[in-house]
C-alpha cells in the first residue's frame, strides 16, 4: 500500500515536471516572441519601438482649413520619433478630387496600397459596419502628450456620448469642434441700430423687418445639397421647441419623428420666413461660395454657417468687417432655451487591414493632434479647438469667427448640442437618401412649390422606409 502511495506520488511529479516543462516553454517562447519583435530600446510615452524604422502614408484635402496645422504635427511629431517617417499625399484640389481618389482606392480592394491615415470616409458608417477601420477607444484613457498629467477624456470639451458616436466605439481623434450658427456684421447692425440678441422668434422676424426695409435681404444660405447648410440654423428649432423628448426620439431612431410637432414647427417658420421675402432669392441655387460673397459684400445680412468662414473669406472682407455670432432665435416662449448645435470633428481614420506597427504608430499621431500647439494653429485656420485649457481670448492670429462662436458657447443662457450621436447606427439604401430628401424638401418650401406640412410628410415617409428596411436586415 505503501508502494502504491509513493508510486502514485512519483507520477504526479513527473506529470507536474511535464506540465512546467510544456506550458512554461510556451510562456518563455511567447515572451521571447514578443522580445523579438521590440528588441531594442522603446518609447516611454507609448512603448513602441526606437529602432524600427517605420513609414506612415496619409491623405489630406486641402480645404477651408488649409494644411498649415497638419503639416506642423507632422513635421513636429517626426521630430519627436525619429524612426517614423510620414508621407502626406496633399489633395489641393479640394473635398471632391479627394472623395474621388479614397473611393477609387477602397473599390480596388488592395489594402497594401491603401493609406494607413484617412483624413475621412463617407459614409463613414458603411465602412464601420463592414468592419474596415480601427477603433480607436483606448485613446480616451491616455493622457496627453503635452501633459501627461491629463488624461484625454478629462481634457476636452465633449462628452464621451460625442466621442463614441457610432455603434459605442471611438473611431476617430475628437480633435475639433465645428459649431454653427448665423454670423453677422456687428457694425453693420450697430450702424443701423439693429438688435443682434433676439429674445424669441417674434423678435427677431421684427428685425428681419426692420433689415429688408433698408433694402437688405436679412438672411442668404447655401441652397445647392441644402440640407446641411440650412440645418446649421433652421435645425436647431426642434430641439428648442421639443427638448430632450425630440432629441431621445431622435437618438434612438423612434418612429414619425420628422411629423412631430417641432420638426413641423421649424419647417413651418421656413415657410413663414420665405412667404415675407426674408430670403435671399439666389439661396435655392447657390453654393458656399456665392452664399458666403453675397453676404460679405453686404447683400444680406446674416447667414448660416459654421465656424470657417472667416478663414474662407479673410481674402475679401471689407477692412470694417466685424465678425458677430448670432443665436438662431427659434424659439416661441421665454422657458425654451436657444440651442447651438456644433459637431465634434476630426479626422484620421486607421484603415484596418494596415501592417499592426503602422496602425500603432498612427493611432500614436491621432493623440499627437490634440497637442495645444496643434490646435492652436488650427484654431489660427479656422478650426475650433477640443482642448478645454485652450484661450478664447489669445485673439492673435486666430479666426475671428471660431472666437465669436468660443464666446457664444461659454454662455449660459444657451443649451449646447451635439446631434450626430445615435444609440446605433442604421445605414441602408432609404436611409442613405434622407440628406437629399431633406434638402430637397427645404428647396420646396423657400420656392413654394410645397407646404411646410407637404415637405413634412415626405421626410417622414424616407424616414420610415429607412426604419423598415433596417427591420429586415
Amino acid at each position: 500500500m505503501r508502494r502504491l502511495r509513493n508510486s502514485s506520488l512519483l507520477m504526479v511529479l513527473v506529470l507536474f515536471c511535464i506540465s512546467i516543462v510544456l506550458f512554461g516553454g510556451c510562456g518563455k517562447k511567447e515572451q521571447e516572441k514578443i522580445s523579438e519583435e521590440y528588441s531594442g530600446e522603446t518609447y516611454p510615452e507609448n512603448g513602441l519601438p526606437k529602432d524600427k524604422e517605420v513609414t506612415l502614408s496619409m491623405i489630406f484635402p486641402v480645404q477651408g482649413y488649409g494644411k498649415d496645422y497638419f503639416d506642423y504635427a507632422v513635421k513636429t511629431f517626426q521630430e519627436k520619433f525619429k524612426n517614423v517617417k510620414i508621407n502626406v499625399r496633399y489633395i489641393e484640389e479640394g473635398g471632391n478630387t479627394y472623395r474621388q481618389i479614397i473611393n477609387a482606392a477602397i473599390q480596388s480592394g488592395n489594402d497594401k496600397e491603401m493609406y494607413d491615415w484617412i483624413y475621412s470616409l463617407s459614409p463613414e458608417t458603411l465602412y464601420i459596419q463592414e468592419g474596415k477601420v480601427e477603433q480607436q477607444d483606448d485613446l480616451w484613457e491616455r493622457t496627453l502628450y503635452d501633459n501627461p498629467e491629463v488624461k484625454v477624456k478629462d481634457a476636452l470639451l465633449i462628452s464621451k456620448e460625442s466621442a463614441f458616436a457610432y455603434n459605442g466605439h471611438m473611431w476617430i481623434v475628437p480633435s475639433n469642434l465645428n459649431i454653427y450658427g448665423l454670423y453677422y456684421n456687428k457694425k453693420w447692425f450697430r450702424d443701423h441700430g439693429i438688435s443682434d440678441k433676439p429674445k424669441d422668434w417674434n423678435e427677431f422676424m421684427a428685425i428681419c423687418e426692420k433689415i429688408k426695409a433698408l433694402g437688405v435681404y436679412p438672411m442668404v444660405m447655401k441652397g445647392k445639397h441644402a440640407s446641411s447648410y440650412f440645418n446649421f440654423g433652421w435645425g436647431t428649432i426642434p430641439y428648442t421647441i421639443g427638448g430632450d423628448e425630440y432629441r431621445e426620439n431622435e437618438y434612438h431612431y423612434r418612429p414619425d419623428i420628422y411629423n412631430s410637432k417641432p420638426y413641423v414647427n421649424m419647417l413651418k417658420k421656413l415657410e413663414e420666413f420665405s412667404k415675407k421675402g426674408y430670403l435671399h432669392p439666389g439661396t435655392a441655387s447657390f453654393d458656399h461660395t456665392q452664399s458666403q460673397m453675397e453676404f460679405v459684400q453686404g447683400k444680406a445680412a446674416l447667414i448660416t454657417n459654421g465656424t470657417w468662414i472667416a478663414n474662407e473669406m479673410r481674402g475679401v472682407v471689407p477692412s470694417d468687417f466685424e465678425w458677430g455670432f448670432m443665436v438662431f432665435p427659434g424659439n416661441d416662449l421665454p422657458e425654451q432655451t436657444q440651442v447651438i448645435l456644433l459637431a465634434t470633428g476630426g479626422a484620421g481614420y486607421i484603415w484596418k487591414n494596415r501592417p499592426e506597427l503602422n496602425k500603432k504608430w498612427t493611432k500614436e499621431f491621432n493623440l499627437w493632434l490634440l497637442n495645444l500647439e496643434v490646435q492652436k494653429r488650427f484654431a489660427q485656420s479656422g478650426g475650433v479647438p477640443t482642448r478645454k485649457d485652450f484661450d478664447e481670448t489669445e485673439t492673435n492670429g486666430v479666426s475671428a469667427s471660431v472666437i465669436e462662436a468660443l464666446r457664444a458657447i461659454r454662455r449660459t443662457d444657451v443649451r449646447i448640442l451635439d446631434n450626430k450621436p445615435r444609440a446605433k447606427v442604421v445605414a441602408n439604401s432609404e436611409m442613405a437618401k434622407m440628406s437629399k430628401v431633406r434638402g430637397d424638401g427645404y428647396i420646396s418650401i423657400i420656392t413654394g412649390r410645397k407646404s411646410a406640412e407637404e415637405v413634412a410628410e415626405a421626410i417622414n415617409s424616407q424616414y420610415m422606409k429607412g426604419l423598415a428596411l433596417d427591420k429586415q436586415q
